[in-house]
């Protein structure tokens, strides 16, 4: 037994010294390769295994590796990767050099690249993994929560609608959304894009980087660059895909059936009426219609799929890319759909060694249906808030169908929809309004271009590129016979068609010398640009259709031929341009930069034809200086400054000139009667002196990095002044044609902006994070204009909601300030002038309105400012953590300071249904002094007047997304013939954190006069999907 024993012990050790023979210790030490220091921090693993370590202040690292041929990897934020294969236990020393993330980065400008530690300007930049990793449906949603100064407000849940985009706050009263430029040409509208195609987003904030764009750049340009090839000779494809699911994220609380009927008895007793529900207790309470849950779509589909082929040699890359993008509304399934076919295929090819040419074209068709995201007036949405709870969905009682219309609409099973008999007017049942909604619009779009560029002497470039933007939109609306109530209903079928077509082409030709020597370094930029834009439009009505199908409403199929109608028109606009730009620097810290754009535009006339746009832009990295070169903390730090101008020309294409219009507009005695007589008339007042409406900004910044790039940190502080805006005078009736536009009125925006970044490697463990906010000022400064008052949005019967005026910020909302709730009849008489009642009509539980005049009545004079729909700050937060395969990252974005005017709480029908929070109404004395009684007669205008009880805090943060996701080790995914595979699940709007009642805090703008105002809005959508990623 001993024996056995000894000789197992033997064989034991034996094997142990095997196994340690197979060991080896290595050791070494890291150092950069641009000066030699050591590298503390380094990650250094051992690969395929958890074996792992770092390197110490000095750079050294001690590690045992399983045996020779082991492969280390050595890996740390800012420096490129390194890989050593062991082949003895011999010292290792490894050299590492910086990579081009942040400061080293190639970052898109007007006209060419920069490196971003040489820009002297403000432009920021989103990350191809931003774009890529977290799905959205929209290019412009990938800005949102991830650059400071951008606000990226969707203005509804609804498929396809584009979000708000602002840059800097808002300087216009017309369009104030900024330019978007793909790979060099500027395009009307990015819906066609693919999310997946673009390689990279650089923004530019400042005048000094949009200066090169001239007129188009006043609100700010958006470059896009799209993916090219690889040149690694293979071809690559790759398969992304996900499917997912959408829900209303909330629903708001609306009375049941039983609080209902209570509040229609106490309002009809408070108004002097007779009581409507005299027996309440048919009305059990938790009971009656759900409209909103009968008109929300449960578990709404939402699809994509996306097919990519890349390669090349190292003269020739191409790139490919096929997508389907489904998305069906959360309101109306189908009749609020949106689907996106994208076919794109990008290639350059180095032709010769001094000639490269290359071309892109994008093909997109769009199918969408759509209905009124945000609208009082007969929104399906707003119907489901304001009907009341005691309608059903279907009405099934024969004794109540029999008094219907025969033209009242039916479900799809023959059954009818219910008609209120309570609510009447604008509100309906939304469920059949949405039956008898028949719209669909299809767009083809085609943006393409070519250029070639010839490599005339070392450091000489020319380059010519030519691009065509076409598209074609076709749109159908048909409306059956329908009967919704008395005040909504169609006695005749009717049939609308749209036909639009526009061509843009583009043609630029720039010359670019870059040259460096000695300390030197020298870039300099001519190019032209000439441009053409056309458009032709064609539409078609007819009433009287012969068929009820929607497939079959064709303009020919009506009764009468003579009832059809047609109208149409045809635009044209050209602009020429020249531009210039000097980039010089110094010994690799003084920076300088300086622009010029000339264009000559015809949407102006012969007196204000050309606009020039200057730009200067000078920077410092102070870090490059002897007293900070050796600084192991701070590794960069750069000051810039900058100063330009820039302008704004969206405008119609003929203001200047004097446009006479044809048509039948006039009655004149014809010999036996009277009768339309055709005719010409001008169709608006010229004007001549029209010119650019320009902005000129200030810009002052700084950008730090700290520890070789962990953490990074970059401010701005701005005035931006745009002055000149283009607008419509006001002029008499009598005049008897329309306004013409002038330039008149300005507005400064000033804010800070503040960006902190951070990025580090831990081993396997890797975690970023990144924060930014900006706080903006609006101000405006002048209106010419007699009242000195530009009118902003209303809302339905109210009146106006929104003007903008000297001294406040735009469009902010104007009403009554209110103060508090009268409790007796001694407040109601306290609240007097010389004796006299200031709100006469008042009862106890009525607004105290504030005599801001002092005149001893509430009349129109005593409205004010009573809010801003505009946050003064916007903030996102990003954050990302992988670990052995596992990656989960997300964002929130928030906006804070602003007002939201919750139109839903309007009360012109006082039958209609309420939310919950009604329920708090004054109630008799000392039970609030928040909220009025409710009454059918609301004689004080407790509802009917604006006011700033329709102003809710506007306040929000909401984690937009988080995704999870696994991507397969190398072994496994090669065992499965794959290069790659990606497994993730992620979600949309899972947290929000608001005050505001209404559905959705995040709402945008329906142009610079219409902001923040809620009529019903189409609510954001909580999306949940499952999808992977795989490179063949």
């Amino acid at each position: 037994m001993k024996k056995r024993i000894t000789s197992f012990l033997l064989a034991l050790l034996l094997y142990a010294m095997h196994l340690s023979a197979q060991d080896l210790q290595i050791s070494g030490k890291v150092t950069l390769k641009s000066d030699n220091s050591p590298l503390p921090g380094v990650t250094v693993t051992v690969q395929g295994t958890s074996l792992g370590t770092a390197t110490n202040p000095e750079g050294g690292f001690s590690i045992r590796v399983p045996k020779a041929g082991s492969v280390l990897v050595f890996s740390q934020i800012g420096l490129e990767g390194q890989r050593y294969t062991v082949t003895d236990s011999r010292a290792v020393n490894i050299s590492m050099t910086e990579t081009a993330t942040n400061l080293s980065e190639v970052v898109v400008i007007g006209y060419g690249t920069q490196l971003r530690r040489e820009i002297s300007s403000a432009i920021s930049s989103v990350k191809p993994d931003d774009i890529t990793q977290t799905p959205v449906q929209r290019v412009e949603q990938a800005l949102q929560g991830r650059v400071a100064g951008v606000q990226v407000t969707n203005i509804s849940g609804q498929p396809g609608d584009a979000p708000t985009v602002r840059i800097r706050g808002i300087g216009t009263n017309g369009d104030a959304s900024p330019i978007y430029i793909v790979d060099g040409f500027q395009v009307g509208g990015i819906d066609y894009l693919n999310p997946a195609d673009i390689q990279s987003m650089d923004v530019l904030k400042d005048a000094a980087s949009a200066a090169i764009y001239g007129a188009r750049g006043g609100n700010g340009v958006v470059l896009i660059t799209t993916k090219s090839g690889v040149k690694d000779g293979r071809m690559h494809v790759s398969y992304d895909g996900y499917t997912g699911i959408q829900n209303a994220w909330r629903q708001m609380r609306l009375l049941d059936a039983r609080q209902y009927v209570v509040m229609m008895n106490e309002g009809a007793a408070n108004g002097g009426g007779s009581i409507p529900f005299p027996d309440v207790s048919k009305y059990p309470s938790g009971t009656g219609t759900d409209w909103q849950k009968a008109l929300f779509q449960t578990n709404a589909p939402i699809n994509n799929h996306q097919v990519s082929v890349t390669g090349g040699t190292a003269k020739n890359s191409f790139a490919g890319n096929f997508s389907i993008f489904d998305q069906e509304g959360l309101v109306g399934g189908d009749k609020s759909k949106f689907k996106r076919y994208t076919f794109r295929v990008n290639s350059d090819n180095q032709v010769k060694e001094f000639l490269k040419v290359g071309a892109n074209m994008a093909y997109s068709h769009i199918r969408r249906s759509a209905i009124d995201p945000n609208q009082e007036f007969g929104g399906l949405i707003n119907n489901a808030i304001n009907l009341d709870p005691i309608t059903p969905v279907i009405e099934t009682d024969p004794a109540v169908t029999a008094k219907y219309n025969p033209n009242s609409v039916r479900d799809p099973n023959g059954n009818f929809y219910g008609i209120s008999p309570y609510v009447t007017q604008e509100v309906v049942n939304p469920l059949a309004r949405l039956a008898v909604l028949n719209g669909l619009t299809r767009v083809d779009k085609i943006v393409g271009n070519t250029y070639a560029e010839l490599k005339i002497v070392e450091g000489l470039t020319f380059r010519s590129a030519f691009s065509i933007d076409l598209g074609y939109v076709n749109g159908n609306n048909y409306s059956p016979i329908f009967y919704l109530n008395a005040a909504q209903q169609n006695a005749n079928s009717s049939v609308n068609k749209n036909v639009d077509r526009y061509y843009t082409w583009q043609a630029e030709n720039v010359l670019s010398y870059n040259k460096d020597w000695e300390n030197h370094s020298l870039g300099l930029t001519l190019g032209t640009t000439s441009r053409k834009e056309n458009s032709e439009t064609l539409f078609g009505s007819n009433t009287g259709l012969v068929v009820s199908d929607p497939n079959m409403a064709y303009l020919n199929l009506a009764v009468d031929a003579g009832s059809a109608k047609a109208t149409g028109g045809a635009s044209e606009n050209a602009l020429f341009s020249l531009f210039s730009r000097v980039n010089y620097s110094y010994d690799n810290k003084y920076l300088l930069s300086a622009s010029l754009r000339r264009d000559g535009s015809s949407k102006f006339g012969k007196n204000n034809p050309y606009g020039y746009f200057p730009a200067v832009s000078a920077g410092w990295i102070f870090t490059e200086e002897n007293f900070l070169a050796e600084s192991s903390f701070l590794t960069f730090g750069k000051l810039r400054a900058s100063w330009g101008q820039n302008g704004n020309d969206r405008i119609g294409d003929y203001p200047w000139a004097a446009v006479i219009g044809v048509g039948r507009g006039y009655t004149f005695y014809n010999g036996t009667g009277n009768g339309y007589i055709n005719g010409a008339s001008p169709s608006y007042i010229a004007n001549p002196d029209i010119k650019w409406e320009a902005s000129e900004q200030t810009d002052i910044g700084l950008d730090l990095s700290f520890m070789r790039n962990i953490l990074s940190f970059s401010a701005d502080y701005y005035i931006k002044t745009t002055k000149g805006w283009l607008l419509q005078v006001p002029i008499p009736l009598s005049v008897g044609v329309a306004a013409g536009t002038a330039n008149g009125g300005s507005v400064r925006n000033s804010g800070i902006e503040l960006a902190l970044n951070y990025q580090q490697n831990f081993g396997e463990f890797k975690v970023n994070a990144g924060v930014n906010g900006s706080f903006n000022k609006n101000e405006v400064t002048e209106i010419n204009n007699a009242e000195r008052i530009l009118p902003g949005a209303g809302i339905s019967t109210y009146g106006q909601v929104e003007r903008s005026t000297v001294g406040q910020p735009f469009s902010y909302f104007y009403g009554y300030e209110t103060n508090g709730i009268f409790q007796n009849i001694s407040e109601i008489d306290a609240h007097s002038v010389n004796g006299t009642r200031i709100q006469p009509l008042a009862q106890p539980g009525d607004v105290r309105f504030k005599d801001r005049n002092g005149n001893g009545e509430i009349d129109q004079d005593d409205r004010t400012m009573i809010g801003n729909p505009t946050p003064k700050i916007t903030a996102g937060f990003t954050f990302g953590v992988d670990f052995k395969g596992f990656d989960l990252n997300g964002f929130f974005t928030g906006a804070f300071g602003n007002q939201i005017f919750n139109g839903t709480r309007r009360h012109d029908f006082s039958s209609s249904n309420m939310q919950t929070l009604f329920l708090n109404r004054w109630t008799g004395e000392g039970s609030t002094n928040d909220m009025p009684r409710f009454t059918s007669s609301d004689n004080n205008g407790n509802y009917t007047k604006i006011s700033d009880l329709y102003l809710e805090d506007g306040d929000y943060v909401r984690l937009k997304t988080l995704q999870l996701g696994y991507t397969l080790g190398t072994e496994l995914s090669q065992k499965i013939r794959l290069q790659k595979i990606r497994f993730y699940a992620s979600a949309d709007n899972l947290i929000t954190l608001t005050n505001y009642t209404g559905f959705d805090p995040e709402i945008g703008a329906r142009g610079s006069l219409d902001i923040g105002i809620d009529r019903g809005i189409y609510p954001q959508a909580r999306t949940f999907r499952f999808g992977l990623s795989a490179t063949f």
